[in-house]
């Protein structure tokens, strides 16, 4: 998260937990982990910034976190499902000569893709579908399957060493089923070899993306419980 942040966003990485708020409308995009030390002391100290901050936010729990989750429904908050960490070795392969780094012009066609299969507004998606960056702690690039001259597939992903992390793939539902989604997948995995050598490629699943992800060879790692407010998700 922390090469998505703007500067009047907050990012802080604490003990056990770590608080990303972009300050976009979508709750997916203003993000808290809990994860360790003192759980539910983090969980509420959490809690209050983010509503003092008044930004629809999305607080996941993960490893010794998950035993915040009573913190969260006291205080009215519902857990709104849960997902797979999945880890995929780096790997260097044969470049796939369609999937490729966007270009200004391209991102657009990326920002209205995300939309359509995620439902997400376009302030959001003009977050995470942006032109390849070097700020801050991370560096990252949105790639995609351009083929019949329109883009069928898209993912962003964030280097680092030796995690890198693949956020928002996904591919135009009118081409699902084709094998898009796995080529993607696949020049993610040597984009970041590329990129930082060896390590892995982090991502938490859908149960859409589960089956390709099987398939591909990613490891569960842990699960992760996302929570939010209900109101919040209803967009009031």
């Amino acid at each position: 998260m922390s090469g998505l942040i703007p500067a009047t966003g907050i990012h802080i990485v604490d003990d056990g937990w770590w608080l990303a708020l972009t300050g976009v409308p979508d709750p997916s995009y203003n993000l808290a982990l809990i994860h360790g030390s003192d759980v539910r002391k983090n969980t509420s100290d959490v809690i209050e910034r983010i509503l003092a901050e008044k930004h629809r936010s999305v607080i996941m729990l993960a490893g010794l976190g998950l035993g915040a989750g009573t913190v969260l429904s006291d205080a009215g908050w519902v857990c709104v499902g849960s997902s797979s960490l999945r880890m995929l070795p780096n790997s260097p392969s044969e470049l796939d000569p369609q999937v490729k780094v966007l270009d200004e012009e391209e991102l657009g066609a990326a920002r209205g893709l995300v939309g359509e299969i995620f439902n997400v507004d376009p302030a959001s998606a003009a977050l995470v579908y942006t032109a390849s960056s070097s700020e801050g702690h991370s560096r990252r690039s949105v790639i995609g399957l351009v083929e019949d001259g329109a883009l069928q597939a898209a993912a962003m992903l964030s280097f680092g060493h030796p995690i890198s992390t693949g956020w928002a793939g996904g591919t135009r539902p009118t081409s699902q089923r084709r094998g898009h989604g796995m080529r993607v997948l696949q020049q993610a995995s040597a984009i970041a070899f590329a990129e930082v050598g060896e390590g892995s490629l982090c991502f938490l699943a859908s149960d859409a993306s589960n089956r390709l992800y099987d398939v591909a060879g990613a490891e569960i790692v842990e699960y992760w419980q996302m929570w939010s407010r209900p109101r919040w998700l209803l967009g009031s």
